[in-house]
């Protein structure tokens, strides 16, 4: 008996061991009817069989986690790469399409000679609007040449130097603008105002309330005062309102041109 208490663990790790190699035997014979004895064992060992078979899944489980991780970081860069391949692409479609309207701009504006130049800075302190350009006197352009977009019309050069100039654009408070209403061949003045300065518009003076003009008219630049050549886009009519002189009309305008933006420009040399 002294026998059995000190090595009863021993004894029962054997007992369960030869019994499951019994089942298991049992099993690989392919007996249909395992009996009595078989079915029993089997209710003892269902326990052990579930854990095993648990910790055999996790096994399993942790080095399909590793393979899913790693697929999943793969699939991240693919989209990560996807969609940065798909931005140039825009970016790319997007400065075509500006090349083709500069390009049509050229076509449409033979009897102009036109020097392209980019925007290196900026002034738009104090209702002040001026664009620095990286073409000046080396390049042909002088004091006073009028410059465009392929947009519509962006401002006149105020001031230049050898490798420089600066243009003093259309929503500036100190500009002013000979316009037509193309649709009623009717002639006003587009000016900078400080009011309308903060959203990007003109204003429209010297309109008598007599006028057609609507909102959505097109204004072009008339020709008169010598700096603007007739015929270049400014911009469209929005808010229409009567002077409080009551004797003529106002109006907002927006221009062509979104001045926060400019990036490239023509400047009108001849």
């Amino acid at each position: 008996m002294n026998f059995f208490r000190d090595h009863k663990n021993k004894i029962f790790l054997i007992l369960a061991t030869i019994i499951f190699v019994i089942v298991m035997m049992f099993s690989a014979a392919g007996k249909p009817n395992a009996g009595i004895v078989s079915d029993t064992v089997g209710v003892v060992l269902k326990p052990f069989q579930s854990v095993g078979t648990y910790f055999v899944n996790c096994f399993r489980y942790g080095k399909d986690a590793e393979t899913f991780e790693a697929e999943n970081t793969r699939l991240k860069k693919e989209l990560i790469a996807a969609n940065k391949k798909a931005s140039d692409y825009d970016d790319l479609a997007k400065e075509n399409a500006k090349l083709r309207s500069m390009l049509e701009l050229r076509e449409s504006s033979k009897e102009f000679e036109l020097k392209a130049a980019s925007v290196i800075g900026t002034d738009t302190q104090n209702w002040t609007s001026v664009l620095k350009l990286d073409k000046g006197l080396s390049d042909g352009i002088k004091k006073n040449d009028a410059v465009i977009t392929e947009s519509g019309l962006v401002g006149y050069v105020s001031s230049v130097g050898r490798d420089w100039s600066k243009v003093v654009t259309i929503i500036d408070v100190t500009s002013s603008v000979g316009a037509k209403v193309d649709r009623i061949d009717e002639y006003c003045v587009v000016k900078g105002d400080a009011d309308l300065y903060s959203k990007g518009f003109c204003a429209m003076s010297y309109v008598t309330t007599q006028s057609k003009i609507s909102a959505g008219d097109i204004l072009t630049t008339s020709g008169e005062g010598g700096v603007f050549p007739e015929g270049i886009i400014i911009g469209k009519i929005n808010d229409i309102s009567s002077n409080t002189n009551g004797l003529s009309l106002d109006a907002t305008v927006e221009p062509a041109v979104d001045f926060s933006s400019v990036g490239e420009v023509f400047v009108i040399i001849n």
